[in-house]
């Protein structure tokens, strides 16, 4: 994590540098890429932020694979360990309010996120090939984010996020991967990354 904040750091002074005060930042459609953790989940992202409606308020579209940081293993009720690699793969919708650009350098926002999505366990399946341990589900996230964007230009600001939220799977209630692993994901979000204007 600490070289992910040099870097971080490194863009930030860079946007601070080359940012033009008589530029007029952020025009109406971006597109999105940024990385970051979703509990024990690491996350990849690649979205769209629409036109602002009205003044403040913002709707944008993601697609997102989450991978956890490692196996995870449990004791089940069964008294059985329970372990996998268990992945995410969804879209996620954000609605929220974005603040107008403080010095056509800097503006901020919050948003409430719906993540609809599948698990999925590749990594085991490679390993021991017994396809997807989780089975049939649906797989779903709602969390807050509050954000920075750092504009470095009109067409391109560095953005990072921060908040929290609850994850959860509906599948076999038999399964017992499902059942272990259901709440893996809920905690602590964070994300950086940066966006194009189109």
């Amino acid at each position: 994590m600490s070289r992910i904040a040099t870097v971080f750091a490194v863009l930030l002074f860079t946007g601070t540098a080359l940012a033009q005060p008589d530029s007029v930042p952020g025009t109406p459609v971006g597109l999105k890429f940024g990385a970051g953790i979703q509990g024990i989940y690491s996350m990849f992202e690649a979205g769209i932020e629409f036109p602002t409606l009205g003044r403040n308020f913002g709707i944008g579209l993601d697609a997102r694979y989450l991978s956890s940081l490692t196996y995870a293993t449990y004791i089940d009720t069964a008294g059985e360990w329970v372990s996998c690699h268990p992945c995410v793969i969804g879209g996620a919708v954000s609605i929220g309010g974005r603040s107008p650009c403080i010095r056509d350098l800097l503006r901020a926002y919050g948003s409430f996120e719906l993540l609809l999505g599948y698990s999925f366990t590749p990594w085991d399946d490679f390993v021991t090939h017994r396809g997807n341990l989780f089975g049939k589900n649906l797989t779903y996230v709602a969390s807050g984010v509050c954000g920075l964007e750092v504009f470095a230009s009109r067409r391109v600001a560095y953005f990072m996020e921060v908040g929290g939220g609850f994850k959860a799977i509906r599948g076999e209630e038999s399964n017992r991967y499902v059942k272990t692993y259901s709440w893996l994901g809920s905690g602590v979000t964070g994300r950086m990354g940066v966006s194009l204007y189109l």
